[in-house]
């Protein structure tokens, strides 16, 4: 079907005019009225009746208005969409994150975006780092946030965070120091771990090791609040984040000791595809991203 014929059939039914579709259309109304007639030569079938000025849809043409007018309410609001999106106030960001940073810091960094920017859509997904990784080289997401570093020539790869892991244990456990963790205090102990490859259980593995701790690994957990749970319940202690346990910590729920190792930290990396095109709204997002991560840990803005 010839589209413009379509929207010359429309507004001459709809203005019930020639004059005035022609108007609208910045065509002559000859122009009109032939358009018409090889739509309703194409199809050999009769729309309109026009008889002097006076325009009557036939049976045919009255279902062909109804589909027409469906068809150019979506061509309008396509054209506002566009301009939406020419003026930045509409749009969409597609991101996935590792557990740890999409549960414990993403949320903050998309309240705050979101207070100035409501229509801006944010779809948030919780995934491995290997699969974000993956999305990311194949551009199925915009932004993704991992916790170890790579080398892709496909993906751009920027340091956002570095937090340090601390030992919890439940409010109750027998300590030599209330400042410190000492070796001693957990020697022996029943140890509650992340599951194998990530990044905390090679960080908790490698301090095992170097210290020559005698640990029993009962649990393999890779969920972060099941495993705080777990510790509160006094079933062993574990290897976290800092700022994963502020609130048990604040609320005396949970110990949390710093661990004297230099290594014993966890970083935190934004990617994207090298060749990603950045909207407005996700370069605002990105550099929002970036102002968190310089002020970290204090409160944003």
């Amino acid at each position: 079907m010839n589209l413009y014929h379509l929207k010359t059939f429309y507004y001459t039914a709809k203005c019930k005019s020639l004059t005035k579709a022609a108007d609208i259309l910045c065509i002559t109304q000859p122009a009109v009225t032939k358009q018409i007639k090889q739509l309703q030569s194409y199809y050999d079938l009769k729309f309109l009746d026009i008889i002097g000025k006076k325009v009557i849809l036939t049976d045919a043409g009255e279902h062909l208005f109804s589909i027409a007018d469906k068809i150019f309410d979506m061509e309008s609001q396509a054209e506002e969409s566009i301009k939406d999106f020419q003026h930045f106030s509409k749009g969409k960001i597609s991101i996935l994150s590792c557990e740890s940073f999409g549960a414990y810091y993403l949320p903050y960094i998309i309240k705050y975006y979101n207070k100035y920017n409501h229509d801006i859509n944010i779809s948030m997904l919780i995934g491995h780092n290997e699969s974000i990784i993956e999305n990311t080289a194949e551009l199925n997401n915009d932004i993704g946030f991992i916790s170890k570093p790579i080398q892709n020539p496909k993906i751009s790869v920027q340091e956002i965070l570095e937090d340090n892991i601390v030992c919890i244990l439940p409010h109750d456990y027998p300590l030599k120091r209330k400042d410190r963790l000492e070796i001693t205090d957990i020697d022996g102990c029943d140890l509650i771990v992340h599951e194998k490859g990530s990044v905390t259980r090679k960080i908790t593995e490698s301090f095992i090791r170097k210290n020559k701790i005698n640990a029993n690994i009962h649990y393999e957990i890779s969920n972060n609040e099941t495993i705080k749970r777990l510790v509160e319940q006094g079933l062993g202690i574990a290897f976290i984040s800092n700022n994963m346990v502020s609130e048990e910590v604040k609320t005396g729920r949970l110990i949390a000791l710093p661990v004297e190792d230099k290594n014993f930290k966890r970083k935190y990396y934004m990617i994207h595809h090298s060749d990603k095109y950045f909207s407005k709204p996700l370069k605002d997002f990105v550099d929002l991203v970036h102002q968190w991560s310089n002020i970290y840990p204090m409160p944003m803005f």
